[in-house]
């Protein structure tokens, strides 16, 4: 037991002399400023701006670069071209701290680097398309010996985000539009069950997990197929449904590998079995279904309003 006792004592001791201080870390410096500047140059497009706000030799990285070895970074001309090209191609640029109790950092280590880390999100809208960017944006900055000007940034955002917003500006195919096929019977059948009143068979081809989504419900809540149904009984209680008529025809969106989406649209004419008032309500429908066309969920666009007894 003594043994042991000692062993504890001397352990605090251990993990002290594992500490080892290499600098100190600001939320209040002289260069968090500086990187405001830069940033609002950077977003409005002041070249000469960012130009008296780094070094000759600036360089920029790709902080999720693969390319550990031989990555040359990016010179000046880059940097302004980018603020060229982004302040001229989006409405709203900004670069903002994230937000959340996150803020910039500036870390002075021993031997006289100076460094700056941000937690940013860089967003704006495509002039052209409208595309909204918003990607997190983090940055690691170092700044010269003098700490006045910045030496090399090394930058990391959402790369999958802006390869979706350059494809935004392609002719891109992503399946296939029926007027006509079989699955089309599927929100037929439902739908010709459900003005029969036969509600047993209007849910014959849905998953017993199935989904269901209605737009006047709270957004994401949804309802299971008996949730769903006792709905639909409490509705032939106070409605008689005299007609359910196709608007247009329904089109069915064959994916990419990626499952069907049936939509379709509807006028529902019912009458209030109390008032005998006649009410027209315009309905679509969206069905996702899997390669077998089984329903996995249905989404109900309609004015709920109008079917108050």
């Amino acid at each position: 037991m003594k043994k042991i006792f000692i062993f504890l004592l001397i352990a605090p001791l251990f993990l002290l002399a594992q500490t080892k201080k290499n600098g100190t870390i600001y939320n209040e410096h002289p260069t968090l400023e500086l990187v405001k500047e830069f940033d609002e140059a950077f977003v409005t497009g002041n070249l000469d701006k960012l130009k008296s706000l780094v070094t000759d030799d600036f360089k920029l990285y790709n902080g999720l670069s693969t390319n550990f070895v031989s990555q040359q970074g990016r010179t000046l001309d880059a940097l302004l071209g980018n603020s060229k090209y982004w302040s001229e191609k989006l409405d709203d640029f900004k670069i903002e701290s994230r937000g959340g109790g996150s803020y910039p950092d500036a870390l002075e280590f021993k031997g006289g680097q100076l460094w700056v880390y941000t937690y940013d999100v860089l967003s704006g809208y495509d002039k052209e398309n409208g595309f909204k960017i918003m990607t997190p944006y983090d940055r690691s900055i170092l700044f010269n010996k003098e700490g006045d000007k910045i030496h090399r940034i090394i930058e990391s955002f959402n790369t999958q985000h802006l390869s979706k917003y350059n494809s935004s500006f392609l002719t891109t195919k992503n399946g296939t539009i029926y007027k006509d096929h079989p699955f089309i019977g599927v929100v037929r059948r439902m739908m010709s069950n459900f003005e029969r009143g036969n509600l047993e068979d209007a849910y014959a081809d849905f998953l017993p997990n199935a989904r269901i989504f209605d737009s006047n419900m709270p957004f994401g809540e949804s309802l299971s197929i008996e949730e769903h149904k006792k709905g639909n009984e409490e509705l032939f209680k106070n409605f008689e449904v005299l007609s359910v008529n196709e608007w247009g025809y329904p089109d069915l969106l064959e994916y990419n590998g990626d499952g069907y989406s049936l939509i379709s649209w509807w006028v529902v004419i019912l009458k209030n079995k109390k008032t005998n008032k006649e009410t027209k309500v315009h309905l679509h429908n969206q069905l996702t279904m899997n390669n077998e066309g089984i329903i996995l969920r249905s989404v109900d666009y309609y004015n709920g309003a109008a079917l108050n007894p």
